[in-house]
């Protein structure tokens, strides 16, 4: 508990940093673009981020899972898995090429998304890395490398405004990022985790490949809240693809902590699930679920009563129209929130219930944002992402208390809700005014009432304590013994 604790803790307080400086830097880069520019950069991060989840066909989370379970295989996983890893992010950088030849984009757009196609290959040879630190559940290390990305992303995304750049200068960023990383993470992984070396140990790869079958289908499955993204341009325009853009990056800004979350706890319950140590899982997913639900409700509350405001805000005049969809992207997000530790259980133990069920998700998403896209545009992708976050909510948790582990559930909605709804009621009397003054105190009246309701246990402080206090050594779960 302490080790996920710290873990989250790290990765979070690195985040929380790094993403306000990168968030602010983002918002004034894409008031430089402008609606129909930042749709044609929302392109290349869609590209990105789609073939991201191809790249390495779920692979990680795979060796994620084993090493987590034998730790003293992460020297024959690392080796084989990059080999692999090559290959297949050479494999995925050339079909994306070959997709943007065939595509009918401007010059500037195919030129910046073969440079992004690039950066794709570079960013997937970090993942055989990252996957090591993560089994051995060391995310600190992580957290660090995301600051230094971060920093490093912002300052060329500033450079970009005030040189007055292209969306081509901007395709190289993740280039350059994923090549430092690729440094860092080379030396601290060999150093203290495991001995890298090329390895071509075909039987091996076979095996691992079939292992890896579900994962495979399960991860490009996964796409189904990105696929409109990038169909979004070719079904109406890069202006609008521009105000999705804009507002999607509030989706990315806030997504990091569900992401954190899963980081810490999927290595953690694989290995104790695979021990049978079913009182300590019970314990810590019932704990994450109810602070999850805690943080989701009033993000949804405070979204819905001051949309317009934050779009302004951020993105600028131009942008309002935006407005419309953020609400229901943050409260997608908030759905996410909500089903993150059950999705870290799903998909060590039920891999392939998980693929089913992602898979439906995914032919859902698809089929009516074909449908309803060119008659209704972005508003209605961002409706379809939340009510493919909620199918995945309802079958997830679903899964996991019948057949996995039976946690309590609902009753852990109902303080939330009702000081979310308090919350929402001040923020409501009070709207006129500033938005800085409405978040700051939409924040303590909500925090007051959670208090008041007698939400928070006695053992939530004791874990924040531990999380925080970095004097206090944990016992290191590395292979070789070698201390970062």
């Amino acid at each position: 508990m302490h080790h996920i604790g710290r873990n989250i803790f790290s990765l979070l307080l690195s985040r929380v940093i790094s993403g306000i400086i990168l968030f602010l830097v983002y918002t004034r880069l894409i008031q430089y673009l402008g609606p129909n520019s930042a749709g044609q950069y929302g392109l290349l991060s869609a590209y990105l981020t789609v073939f991201n989840f191809f790249v390495d066909l779920g692979m990680q989370q795979l060796v994620i899972k084993k090493v987590s379970e034998n730790k003293n295989l992460a020297d024959k996983y690392l080796s084989n898995y990059f080999g692999i890893q090559f290959l297949l992010g050479l494999g995925f950088m050339l079909i994306m090429d070959l997709l943007v030849v065939k595509a009918n984009y401007p010059l500037l757009v195919k030129n910046s998304l073969y440079i992004t196609g690039l950066s794709l290959f570079c960013s997937s040879l970090t993942m055989p890395f990252m996957a090591i630190i993560n089994a051995v559940q060391r995310l600190s290390i992580i957290a660090k490398v995301n600051f230094i990305n971060s920093i490093v992303n912002a300052i060329m995304m500033a450079m970009a405004v005030i040189f007055r750049h292209s969306i081509f200068f901007l395709a190289f960023i993740p280039g350059v990022v994923a090549v430092i990383d690729i440094a860092i993470y080379t030396v601290i992984v060999n150093k203290s985790f495991a001995r890298f070396k090329l390895d071509f140990d075909f039987g091996f790869w076979k095996q691992l490949l079939t292992w890896n079958l579900p994962f495979m289908l399960l991860t490009i499955f996964s796409i189904y809240n990105r696929v409109d993204t990038l169909i979004l341009p070719h079904l109406r325009s890069f202006v609008e693809n521009g105000y999705y853009t804009a507002v999607y990056k509030i989706w990315d800004t806030l997504a990091f902590l569900p992401a954190v979350v899963a980081a810490a706890l999927y290595p953690y319950f694989a290995e104790k699930l695979a021990k049978g140590e079913k009182e300590e899982v019970l314990k810590v997913v019932t704990i994450y679920t109810r602070y999850m639900i805690a943080l989701g409700v009033p993000m949804t509350v405070g979204a819905y009563l001051l949309s317009r405001k934050i779009t302004i805000a951020f993105f600028g005049l131009a942008f309002a129209p935006a407005s419309k969809a953020l609400w229901l992207l943050v409260a997608a997000v908030a759905v996410l929130f909500i089903y993150i530790p059950v999705n870290t259980i799903i998909i060590s133990q039920k891999t392939k219930t998980a693929t089913i069920i992602t898979g439906f998700n995914l032919f859902f998403n698809l089929l009516f944002n074909l449908l309803l896209i060119p008659k209704f545009g972005f508003v209605v992708a961002a409706i379809l992402t939340l009510a493919s976050e909620t199918i995945q909510l309802i079958g997830y948790t679903y899964v996991v208390k019948t057949k996995i582990i039976s946690f309590p559930y609902f009753t852990n909605f109902i303080k939330p809700i009702i000081a979310g709804l308090i919350m929402g009621g001040v923020i409501y009397y009070f709207r006129a005014h500033n938005l800085w003054l409405l978040v700051g105190l939409g924040g303590i009246i909500y925090a007051i009432s959670l208090l008041a309701l007698r939400f928070f246990e006695p053992h939530d402080w004791e874990l924040l304590r531990a999380a925080i206090n970095f004097r206090k050594k944990l016992e290191p779960d590395n292979i070789r013994g070698g201390n970062v």
